[in-house]
């Protein structure tokens, strides 16, 4: 579990944009291995279109069409699986923000954002994997050959980007700044967790593959285990990046500072419960993150947005939480693009307001579940009083 001195949360609140999370850090074979396996796979995927212009005799590569998320939902046709197949990397991964209703036409980015080809932001790559498992009963023979080539990849894929910690970063291959940082933010490490797990379990898949997947996922959930945040000697939850060797909370986006989260560590201890409490240290993390999240509810409050603001009004029966909490006094804190931390959401410029989610609701569902496991909640000894002692769940 990462423990943050005062001095330690005064380095972390700089800004990481740009900079290497490797430099000046002893590395083990097993990283080096990492880091250089991220560089080979990102030269492969460069090389192929490269080959593809060269051949087109283009100079340039064809932009891909931009997409909210993807143009489909879910493959329900022939042209639907060509079209999705055709995006997958060489390394094995997609892209984010692309239509991908079309297939890809040869010398064009395989992503409408080349700095995100491929990703796991946005639900890229775990989304065209389940779409691929959910298609394979109705398709051909042919197809579903085809299928299994490309999801083999596609988990090969994943698995050589999870660090050998067993967190996961938000891109891969690497390409630097916090997209390298551990990433739990937008249920990253939730998604590509679940999806281990549901590959254990798919005939889709090898016994090899299965047993692959097991293993990811057993080092994911040690992974969360061991990042979890102690503030003055007490374990929390988590943040939204953790640097990928240390695992301390560092900070991405400018709105998006080092702090806690509660959305993303209310689904990963959902998770957690569901799939993962026989696991080692798991008990103590779900025992201290649903503390911490009775400890930390707004109870009878909704958050509206406005045309002019937005502000917390009553309402009766709801529960919701701050997205991100200071790692020095654990209240809610709120960030601009100006890269300030303001304590109150309508210090914040209009936009900022309008367009992210300050506060969410996803602690409701884990502490209703957490409710019904006394059976895990009579080890939590010695946070057993505490847990007594925090408002009562939902």
């Amino acid at each position: 579990m990462i423990r943050c001195s005062g001095l330690l949360l005064l380095l972390l609140g700089s800004p990481v944009w740009g900079s290497s999370y490797w430099q000046d850090q002893p590395l083990t074979p097993a990283w080096h291995q990492y880091l250089q396996q991220s560089e080979q796979l990102k030269l492969q995927d460069q090389q192929q279109l490269q080959q593809e212009l060269k051949s087109l005799g283009l100079s340039k590569p064809l932009k891909a069409s931009h997409a909210k998320n993807f143009g489909l939902e879910a493959i329900g046709s022939t042209a639907d699986l060509m079209a999705v197949l055709s995006y997958q990397t060489p390394s094995g991964g997609w892209s984010k923000r692309t239509d991908m209703s079309q297939p890809r036409q040869r010398g064009q980015w395989a992503g409408s954002e080349p700095g995100y080809i491929p990703t796991f932001d946005n639900g890229a790559t775990s989304s065209q994997m389940r779409w691929l498992m959910q298609y394979f009963p109705q398709a051909t023979a042919a197809q579903q050959q085809q299928i299994r080539q490309s999801l083999g990849n596609a988990l090969q894929f994943m698995l050589q980007a999870q660090f050998p910690n067993g967190g996961f970063p938000q891109n891969y291959p690497l390409r630097g700044g916090y997209h390298d940082a551990a990433t739990l933010n937008d249920h990253v490490m939730a998604d590509l967790l679940t999806l281990l797990w549901d590959i254990s379990e798919s005939a889709l898949f090898s016994s090899e593959q299965q047993q692959q997947a097991h293993e990811g996922f057993g080092r994911g959930v040690q992974f969360l285990v061991n990042a979890v945040v102690v503030l003055n000697g007490r374990p929390t939850v988590w943040a939204a990046q953790h640097h990928p060797l240390t695992l301390a909370p560092v900070a991405a986006r400018k709105f998006e500072q080092v702090s806690l989260v509660s959305t993303e560590s209310a689904k990963l201890l959902a998770l957690l419960l569901d799939k993962a409490s026989d696991q080692p240290g798991v008990v103590k993390t779900l025992c201290y993150g649903a503390l911490w999240l009775q400890q930390h509810q707004i109870k009878d409050k909704k958050w509206q947005r406005t045309a002019t603001g937005s502000s917390l009004v009553d309402a009766k029966g709801q529960l919701l939480w701050a997205r991100f909490y200071s790692l020095t006094d654990e209240k809610p804190v709120f960030f601009d693009r100006d890269g300030q931390t303001y304590p109150d959401v309508n210090q914040l410029s209009l936009e900022r307001q309008q367009g992210y989610g300050w506060y969410q609701s996803e602690g409701k569902p884990f502490l209703k579940a957490w409710a019904k496991r006394p059976e895990l909640q009579q080890q939590c000894a010695p946070s057993q009083q505490e847990l007594s002692d925090a408002a009562k769940t939902p």
